[in-house]
C-alpha cells in the first residue's frame, strides 16, 4: 500500500512537473512573439505582474522597448532639426547664387568677361551641392517616403548600364545574378547608379566593372567591383561620409553621392560597405528579405 501511495505521489509530482513546463513554454513562446510584433508593426510588449524570472523578463523587455521608442523619438526629433537648420541655409545661399548667376548670365550675353563662364560653373556646381546636401538631410530624417514594391534587381541594375555605357565606352560593364525583392525602385536605383559612376569615373582604358547580385535565405548582396586599383585603407572607412573625398576623387566630385547611397541603403534597413580586393574597390549592398516595411 505505502507503495503504492509512493507511486501515486510521484505520478503527481512529475505531472504536475509537466504542466508547469508546458505552462512555462507556452508563455516564453507568448514573450517571443510578442517582441516578433514590437519589431515587425511597433506594437508594446504587455507589462507583466508575475513575480517569476518569466515576468522580470518580460518587465525587462517592456523597458527595452520603452527606452529604444524614446531614443528612436529623439533621434527624429534631432534629424528634422538638423534637416531644418539645413533647409534654411540653404535657401539663404540660393538667394545671392540666384543673384550672381543673374548677372553673370547678363555679363555673358554683353561682353563676357575672362571669367564669366568659369563663375557660371562654380555657381552651378554650387547649386548643385546645396540641393545635394538638403537631399541627404531630407533623406535622412524620413523627409522623403519610401514606395516599396517587389521589383527584379537584375532590370534595374541592367537599366543603369544602359545609361552609364554610352558615357564610359572604355569601361566594360557587366550585370550577373538576379532577384526579386521588396524595394523602392527609383531611390534604389539612384543608390546603385551611384556606386557604378564612381567605379566607372575611377576606371581608365581596359576599365571592368561588375555588378553582382547575390540572393541568400534572409537576405540579397548587391556587389560592384571595379578594377581600378582600389583606394588608401584609411580611406575606407570614410568613402560613405558626407565631403569626403580621397586623392583619385575626380574634380567635379563634392562628396555626396555615396554618402546619399548609405542614406538611402538604410532606409531599405540595409548595410552598405567596402573593401580593396581583386585588384580594385568592391562596394557591397546588404539588404534583408523582407515581406513588409518594418516599424522600427
Amino acid at each position: 500500500m505505502e507503495i503504492a501511495y509512493f507511486v501515486l505521489g510521484a505520478a503527481l509530482v512529475l505531472a504536475g512537473a509537466v504542466l508547469f513546463f508546458l505552462g512555462q513554454r507556452r508563455k516564453m513562446r507568448a514573450l517571443i512573439k510578442s517582441i516578433d510584433d514590437f519589431l515587425s508593426s511597433g506594437e508594446r510588449t504587455m507589462l507583466s505582474v508575475e513575480d517569476s524570472l518569466l515576468g522580470q523578463l518580460q518587465f525587462s523587455i517592456c523597458e527595452l522597448e520603452n527606452r529604444i521608442l524614446q531614443e528612436r523619438s529623439f533621434t527624429q526629433k534631432k534629424e528634422k532639426e538638423n534637416t531644418e537648420f539645413i533647409s534654411d541655409i540653404s535657401h539663404q545661399l540660393k538667394t545671392p547664387l540666384a543673384g550672381l548667376r543673374l548677372y553673370c548670365e547678363m555679363e555673358q550675353a554683353g561682353c563676357a568677361g575672362l571669367y564669366t563662364d568659369k563663375e557660371l560653373e562654380l555657381i552651378e556646381k554650387m547649386e548643385k551641392l546645396i540641393a545635394n546636401v538638403l537631399r541627404l538631410e531630407k533623406l535622412r530624417s524620413d523627409a522623403y517616403e519610401m514606395h516599396f514594391r517587389l521589383c527584379e534587381l537584375s532590370k534595374i541594375a541592367n537599366e543603369i548600364c544602359a545609361v552609364l555605357q554610352p558615357i564610359f565606352p572604355d569601361t566594360e560593364i557587366t550585370v550577373s545574378g538576379s532577384a526579386a525583392m521588396r524595394i523602392d525602385p527609383e531611390w534604389f536605383s539612384e543608390a546603385l547608379s551611384n556606386v557604378a559612376k564612381n567605379a566607372c569615373e575611377h576606371t581608365g582604358e581596359n576599365g571592368k566593372i561588375d555588378i553582382l547580385i547575390e540572393p541568400g535565405e534572409r537576405s540579397v548582396s548587391i556587389r560592384v567591383q571595379d578594377n581600378a586599383g582600389g583606394v588608401p585603407q584609411q580611406d575606407l572607412p570614410l568613402l560613405f561620409r558626407r565631403f569626403h573625398r580621397t586623392a583619385a576623387s575626380v574634380p567635379s566630385s563634392a562628396g555626396i553621392g555615396l554618402a546619399i547611397t548609405k542614406a538611402i541603403v538604410e532606409k531599405h534597413h540595409g548595410i552598405i560597405s567596402a573593401q580593396n580586393t581583386g585588384g580594385g574597390l568592391c562596394v557591397t549592398m546588404c539588404l534583408p528579405v523582407i515581406e513588409a516595411n518594418p516599424k522600427i
